[in-house]
């Protein structure tokens, strides 16, 4: 009988452990709330910034919360949507926001190669006259949003 609730308790762990880390992995956090991948993709970002004659952009907790809990959303929804974009819009207090939004790429630089053979996504991320960002990946859903 002890086994078999050592066995039961042992499912439960691995059950928490696999959910706990498969949607939300562990990863070195800045001060800003930027993870690893995070990091990696505004790295892409700003260096095709550079190179099209553009500022780098710099991260900002506010943005990077607001584009964790989008993220957070879709993956609950199983679905990637820009909803709700004109309330992340007017909780950034900025006058300029872009947004990209991505499932299903294995890891940050296809994620943003997909955006840059995209006319839309392309776009956002040249954009003129913003200057920081926030970019969360919950699960498979990676949110970018950038605002003047």
């Amino acid at each position: 009988m002890r086994l078999k609730s050592f066995r039961s308790f042992l499912w439960a762990a691995l059950a928490l452990w696999w959910t706990v880390g498969g949607v939300l992995p562990a990863r070195a956090m800045e001060e800003d709330g930027s993870t690893l991948y995070a990091r990696t993709l505004l790295e892409q970002i700003n260096n095709y910034r550079q190179v099209n004659g553009l500022a780098p952009l710099r991260f900002d907790a506010g943005l990077t919360r607001l584009a964790k809990n989008h993220s957070f959303a879709m993956f609950q929804q199983k679905r990637m949507s820009h909803r709700n974009f004109d309330e992340r819009f007017e909780r950034s207090g900025s006058r300029l926001c872009v947004e990209n939004v991505g499932w299903n790429y294995s890891n940050p630089l296809k994620q943003f190669d997909a955006w840059r053979h995209s006319s839309g996504h392309d776009e956002n991320m040249l954009k003129d006259g913003v200057s920081k960002a926030g970019i969360a990946e919950i699960g498979k859903y990676v949110t970018f949003f950038a605002c003047k």
